[in-house]
């Protein structure tokens, strides 16, 4: 394959995941939707078998709309992209999700190895796997006040 191929294949896996990552955060269910192909396979290491279908894929973020999760920041880094033939791509990348809670906040980091193919004009995910590596809790007695300064002496 030619480079500026797996350039441009690479840009649309960036733009593809910082897509989902923003939907997430802003738990915007609709727009989830619309990247999802509608026969996509969702693969998590918390649950016992697969889903299958856009609506169970929904339902994963359905439940996170619901739940206490006040805010949250979902990060991915150190991507790679394979072309595995017949217009669908691997992506594989490292992901940080923060999300702050009524107790406290967590720190959820993991790996990502994704399907994605063009499906009527548009990038959408065909198969989103979900490898999380671990979480860490963090009480809410740990976490600076939300004035505090990322670069002022840490608070006594």
């Amino acid at each position: 394959m030619h480079e500026t191929d797996m350039m441009l294949h690479h840009f649309r896996a960036q733009r593809l995941l910082t897509a989902y990552t923003r939907l997430v955060d802003e738990k915007d269910v609709d727009g989830l939707r619309e990247i999802a192909h509608p026969d996509i396979i969702l693969v998590r290491s918390a649950d016992d078998a697969p889903r299958a279908g856009r609506e169970a894929f929904l339902n994963l973020y359905r439940d996170f709309t619901d739940s206490d999760v006040q805010q949250s920041q979902h990060m991915t880094t150190n991507l790679s992209v394979t072309d595995l033939g017949g217009g669908t791509l691997g992506v594989a990348a490292c992901f940080l999700a923060i999300t702050t809670h009524p107790d406290g906040a967590r720190a959820t980091w993991g790996r990502y190895n994704d399907e994605m193919a063009q499906r009527e004009g548009q990038w959408v995910f065909t198969t989103k796997r979900i490898q999380v590596t671990r979480t860490a809790l963090i009480g809410e007695d740990m976490l600076a006040p939300l004035n505090a300064s990322s670069f002022d002496p840490m608070p006594s």
